[in-house]
């Protein structure tokens, strides 16, 4: 049988009015795991906010932009519209074009939503290929020198719109940084003091419990991982020295329909 959008797609979903607060968005990712949020207007979707999209609005202006309103946002994300009976290969091909979520509606109403992490977590070990690590991964990664800031990994996520930022020490893999580390720690500054430090040192906001996958691994090792981890990127390190990095959008074009 068709692996259709119902198959897949989380039910809960949580919505933000556009009068609602950057913060309010933020506290939703941190506290539920979230990345994307849909915004309403008058009980219609107008669009998503992503954690990626919110660093990149506190880089552009300042983190006061925390305390503003989503509507005073430039910009919202795109997202693939989706009804619950479409063949999840319809909403795959249109994730691939760079758009990172679906919203599965009946009628107007919004019933579910797919993420990168949605497909890697609940499509059949059998969809993906059966290529190595090596051979999809992202190769010469992004990476911070751990004596960095938090405002230089901001900087560098939205030059380079990536969501994991490798942090080092020469070739020495020391932690990654993610879009939710960063979040965490806005929303926690936010709730303690009301302003944000960017000049904290990455060292202190990174994961430092790192699982890293080899290149010779396969597809299906890494798909593995990520789900018995509940993380969504891996470095690629061979005898100490990286490779890569493989993420959850790169496994997504790893599924074979």
């Amino acid at each position: 049988m068709p692996i259709l959008a119902r198959d897949v797609m989380t039910t809960r979903v949580i919505t933000l009015n556009e009068s609602s607060s950057v913060i309010n968005a933020v506290d939703l990712m941190v506290s539920h795991g979230f990345r994307h949020v849909p915004i309403i207007r008058e009980n219609s979707v107008i669009g998503v906010v992503t954690a990626l999209d919110i660093i990149r609005q506190v880089d552009k202006s300042s983190p006061q932009v925390l305390s503003g309103l989503l509507k005073d946002l430039s910009t919202f994300s795109s997202y693939v519209k989706a009804s619950p009976e479409d063949g999840i290969d319809a909403v795959i091909n249109g994730m691939k074009g760079g758009i990172d979520v679906a919203l599965v509606f009946e009628g107007n109403n919004v019933v579910g939503i797919i993420t990168e992490r949605d497909l890697v977590h609940k499509l059949p070990d059998q969809l993906f290929s059966r290529r190595r690590v090596f051979d999809a991964m992202s190769r010469d990664p992004i990476t911070l020198d751990i004596d960095f800031s938090l405002g230089d990994a901001i900087k560098t996520m939205t030059i380079h719109n990536i969501r994991h930022l490798i942090i080092a020490r020469g070739d020495r893999v020391m932690g990654v940084l993610s879009v939710r580390d960063v979040l965490r720690h806005f929303k926690k500054q936010m709730e303690l003091r009301k302003s944000i430090d960017l000049n904290v040192s990455v060292s202190q906001l990174m994961s430092h419990n790192l699982i890293t996958i080899d290149p010779s691994a396969t597809i299906i090792d890494a798909v593995h991982l990520m789900r018995s981890n509940s993380i969504s990127s891996l470095p690629v390190v061979e005898q100490g020295r990286l490779m890569g990095i493989i993420t959850e959008r790169d496994l997504i074009r790893e599924i074979k329909l």
